[in-house]
């Protein structure tokens, strides 16, 4: 039996799951690359400080609906891929953590484990984040077979995963010829200034999507926190440029997400669009929702797997 890994951010459902997911996250020298000791104490002083307010957060959009759309997801592809495939979603900040999960695998006698990152676009802070943490385990476990299946957000089945999503949107809201915003969640300058293809990823993904389409779009940066640069343009930013040229019918893309969260239905949801409309004054903006799970979706990760033999 071959086991396959499923890997996320992770989400908190308590108050007490908050402040650890937090310090779990910012203990991560892909988040924040101090050393250790003055990232572990930043870390504790950001959990302590920030929980209540991003647990305030959650509790406003009805708490994260992320581990059930894993789970879905996780169900879903174990039944395309039949039974000689164990299929387990694990996390990297919140429990079942990556170790747990490789640690069960293995405990049942599976030694060949091939991994799905939910990151469709490579970056420090996320896939990279993940190969560092299956490396240590790795070698704790030479007898494990690990294989990382890289990304996919330029492979066809995921193009068209966006497109449909986007035109049951646009049929949704009845726009006749929208200007997609596809918005990525930030990252650092000094990561792409170091060689992180996040940005390029982004850039190529969204312009496959957007022709297929036949619409014109931008490409912008959301959800930024701290004083440090941050790649641009940033979202807001961009909208007021649109309003600007007298740009009306948007669609908010979350293009680098495969599953709804805080920085989709929160910072796109309750920030940004009420922003488009009541401080830039858009007559027709909206954000394109991430479903639960999608044949696409899972189309993409069977693709993923046939491409590394396993089918």
């Amino acid at each position: 039996m071959t086991g396959v890994l499923l890997i996320n951010m992770g989400s908190p459902r308590s108050k007490k799951e908050m402040r650890q997911f937090l310090f779990k996250m910012f203990c991560d020298k892909a988040i924040l690359p101090f050393q250790k000791i003055p990232r572990t104490l930043l870390a504790l002083m950001i959990s302590t400080f920030r929980h209540s307010g991003s647990w305030k957060k959650y509790q406003q959009i009805g708490g994260s609906k992320l581990k059930e759309s894993m789970q879905l997801i996780n169900e879903q592809l174990a039944s395309e891929i039949g039974n000689e495939y164990m299929v387990t979603s694990v996390y990297s900040y919140s429990k079942p953590y990556i170790q747990q999960g490789i640690e069960t695998l293995r405990e049942k006698g599976i030694k060949d484990i091939q991994v799905i990152t939910m990151y469709p676009h490579s970056a420090y802070s996320t896939t990279e984040s993940v190969k560092t943490d299956l490396t240590k385990i790795q070698k704790k476990y030479p007898d494990l077979r690990i294989t990382e299946l890289g990304t996919y957000g330029e492979r066809e089945l995921f193009v068209n995963y966006w497109v449909d999503n986007i035109q049951k949107a646009i049929d949704k809201y009845e726009y006749k010829h929208p200007t997609l915003v596809f918005s990525a969640h930030a990252i650092p300058q000094y990561n792409v200034e170091e060689g992180d293809k996040y940005v390029d990823e982004i850039n190529a993904s969204s312009k496959l999507i957007a022709d297929k389409l036949e619409l014109p779009y931008r490409v912008a940066f959301q959800s930024k926190i701290g004083k440090v640069k941050w790649v641009n343009p940033d979202t807001k930013e961009c909208l007021k440029a649109m309003k600007a040229e007298g740009i009306d019918g948007i669609m908010l893309v979350p293009i680098s997400f495969v599953n709804e969260n805080l920085e989709t239905a929160y910072d796109q949801g309750i920030e940004i669009v009420p922003y488009g409309k009541q401080e830039l004054g858009f007559n027709h903006i909206c954000r394109v929702e991430i479903p639960t799970s999608h044949p696409l979706l899972i189309a993409t990760f069977k693709e993923l797997l046939s491409t590394s033999k396993l089918l």
